[in-house]
């Protein structure tokens, strides 16, 4: 198959989606009292470096960027039972493609993405030396995104489900969970579990914790992704946090034909009453 027959391909058959994650705001660590709200404000930076056919590079060097914002609020009735919202903004997304002349052909995305409704359900536990929490949180996809050639979301219906058990220490983090989604369009079910392990930390008496986390995906289509990295998170006070993570892609496998071998990095604010 020639580098024109690649593009082509690209240009009318395939959907780009971006990753889906489980994390709730704020940072996961949401308000445990009745009433409790709060928002914060993620910026992500994805890079994708090559175009990829099942585990194989067939065109090294065309890359994908994309710049996000991610827009997230919650609000809590009592403990156990809150609202989570989720709507990203595409601030510029580029991928090169092979062109049937030659070179590379660019393509832009910009604007809204698909909006995430969740309602987290918790049940949290205290026991000696040890807490943490059970969840179930059922999720709704509500398309927001145009059905231009090139677009980072799908802009289709879906609703999912994922369940997580979460417990710590004084000193340690123990986090794991799982996922499930299905779509309308062409591509209607993927899933994702994740592993994380942590550290409780107290910089210059900031309360915190660094976690090296581990995320697979998988989609019907043949996709799986891989993804290992770091997360700081820091409370500066009971109203202001901050977050920042880094991740590596390190087993790429994509459908047809799609780019992979993708890091990304973001860093995000929240505000919590």
């Amino acid at each position: 198959m020639s580098l024109q027959d690649l593009g082509l391909g690209l240009l009318f058959g395939v959907a780009i989606s971006s990753v889906s994650w489980a994390d709730q705001p704020i940072f996961n660590e949401m308000p445990r009292w009745d009433n409790g709200w709060g928002f914060q404000l993620i910026e992500e930076y994805r890079h994708d470096s090559d175009l990829m056919s099942g585990d194989t590079v067939v065109a090294e060097g065309y890359s994908e960027d994309v710049h996000q914002l991610h827009i997230e609020g919650v609000y809590t009735w009592d403990k156990s039972v809150r609202i989570t919202a989720k709507l990203p903004v595409v601030l510029d997304a580029r991928r090169e493609l092979p062109s049937e002349l030659g070179g590379k052909l660019i393509q832009r995305d910009e604007g809204i993405g698909d909006a995430t409704i969740a309602l987290p359900l918790k049940r949290y536990f205290n026991l000696d030396g040890r807490s943490g929490s059970w969840t179930l949180t059922p999720q709704f996809r509500i398309p927001l995104s145009g059905k231009d050639e090139y677009e980072i979301y799908d802009g289709e219906w879906g609703h999912g489900v994922s369940t997580g058990y979460e417990t710590e220490t004084h000193r340690y983090i123990f986090a794991v969970g799982a996922s499930s989604w299905i779509f309308g369009g062409d591509d209607p079910f993927q899933a994702s579990a994740n592993l994380d392990l942590g550290l409780n930390i107290s910089p210059f008496g900031i309360y915190g914790h660094i976690k090296w986390e581990t995320d697979f995906i998988y989609e019907d289509d043949g996709t799986e992704k891989l993804y290992v990295g770091p997360k700081l998170y820091l409370k500066f006070t009971d109203m202001v946090h901050v977050q920042a993570l880094y991740k590596t892609e390190i087993h790429s496998r994509r459908n047809e034909l799609d780019h992979g071998n993708s890091s990304f990095a973001s860093f995000g604010i929240a505000f919590v009453h």
